[in-house]
C-alpha cells in the first residue's frame, strides 16, 4: 500500500469515527422546560364617554379584577368603580364592555382616572 493509500485510509477512518461519536451523543442529553405558558392578555381600548372594552380576552383571564383611581389631588366623596354593561358569554375568548360610574350609579363623564386590571 503506497502513503497516499494509507493516508485516504486513515482520513476516511477518521470521518467514519467522528459520525459515529456525532450520532451517539445526539441521542444522549436531557430537555428540561420551566415556567408557564400563558395566553396573551386582552386587548384594552378606552373610549369618550368613560367605556372601556376589554377584547379578546382567554377564559382563564375571567374573574379579572379594575380598580379605579382618581387622578384628582382631592379624594371625591363619590368613589368611581367600573359597572360591567356588556359581555359575550362563555367561549374561548370573550369580550367585555365597562362604564365609569360613581357611587349613585351615574356615568362619570368628565375627569382623570386610572384603571387597574388585576389577572388572576
Amino acid at each position: 500500500m503506497s502513503i497516499k493509500g494509507i493516508s485516504v485510509f486513515t482520513s476516511l477512518l477518521c470521518l467514519w469515527a467522528g459520525a459515529c461519536s456525532a450520532a451517539q451523543t445526539v441521542g444522549q442529553g436531557t430537555i428540561e422546560f420551566r415556567g408557564s405558558i400563558v395566553e396573551p392578555g386582552c386587548a384594552t381600548n378606552a373610549r369618550i364617554g368613560s367605556v372601556m372594552e376589554l377584547k379578546g380576552c382567554a377564559q382563564a383571564n375571567r374573574g379579572s379584577r379594575l380598580d379605579v383611581r382618581s387622578m384628582a389631588p382631592q379624594a371625591s366623596a363619590n368613589a368611581a368603580h367600573v359597572q360591567l354593561v356588556a359581555d359575550s358569554g362563555s367561549g374561548r375568548y370573550y369580550d367585555q364592555q365597562y362604564v365609569l360610574v360613581d357611587s349613585a350609579g351615574k356615568r362619570i363623564r368628565s375627569g382623570n382616572y386610572v384603571i387597574t386590571l388585576t389577572a388572576p
